[in-house]
């Protein structure tokens, strides 16, 4: 409802990557907005009711603005993007590797660590109840830290960036037989990620919905997790109109 009110009221279109023909469930509702916008229509939504409700009195429609003001500014992309930033500059510089196992756990240990930190600078988190945030760091610090060390190694031909002074290059990943997600990590995430030139707010916004999983199991806050998450999407989803207007899905794009 949230989502089909915010695109009548701001006038958005989107364009589907596929046939028009996506899957829209809880799980996969955000990977096409076209298809989501179109199941809306087909459910009965009417883009007159939300304009007549916007249109009812001043005050109602300044009550919409505020809300909607509201809703990006409690999970602002500059938070997001301020969080990677820092755990970028506290990252300690490391040694060069040796190509052993040891080394590569070494390198991930100090990234744990600082994924915890990361953390607690994204909106809200600190706010759930503690077993809460265990529950979503231990069912997301995989993905997370995968994006993390994509993005950093943007830059870098061939090679995975752990942290600042530590890459681990093909022929390493050979040795500590970590090759297959060496390869899978350069071709599907690396190699997208510098093809869509994806900034730190971009990757913010996706670690944070990484992070905000509602379907981790034993969640006590359930729906103040989805909550958030949804607020994340939005985020995301203005951010990437607002910087890329010439580009209408990339916020599809990037959720793939």
């Amino acid at each position: 409802k949230g989502f089909f009110k915010r695109t009548v009221r701001k006038d958005l279109s989107y364009a589907c990557r596929e046939d028009r023909q996506c899957l829209v469930d809880k799980r996969q509702r955000n990977r096409c907005q076209y298809c989501r916008y179109q199941k809306c229509l087909s459910m009965g939504m009417k883009r007159e009711a939300v304009q007549e409700e916007r249109q009812r009195t001043k005050e109602r429609d300044q009550n919409e603005v505020e809300s909607t003001s509201s809703f990006h500014t409690d999970m602002p992309v500059e938070r997001l993007r301020d969080a990677e930033r820092q755990i970028g500059f506290k990252v300690e510089p490391s040694m060069k590797y040796e190509g052993s196992i040891n080394s590569i756990r070494q390198a991930t240990d100090k990234q744990l660590l600082q994924l915890v930190e990361w953390a607690k600078q994204i909106p809200h988190f600190v706010s759930l109840p503690i077993d809460d945030q265990v529950l979503l760091l231990r069912a997301g610090w995989n993905g997370l830290m995968i994006a993390g060390f994509s993005h950093r190694s943007i830059g870098v031909k061939d090679g995975i960036v752990l942290g600042p002074g530590v890459t681990v290059s093909r022929n390493t990943a050979d040795q500590a037989g970590v090759d297959i997600i060496f390869d899978r990590v350069l071709t599907e995430l690396v190699s997208k990620m510098r093809e869509m030139e994806m900034d730190k707010a971009e990757l913010g916004c996706l670690r944070a919905i990484i992070l905000y999983n509602p379907e981790v199991r034993g969640l006590k806050s359930v729906g103040e997790v989805e909550a958030l998450r949804e607020k994340v999407y939005a985020s995301l989803e203005e951010h990437t109109r607002l910087s890329h207007p010439d580009e209408p899905g990339r916020f599809a794009q990037l959720l793939l």
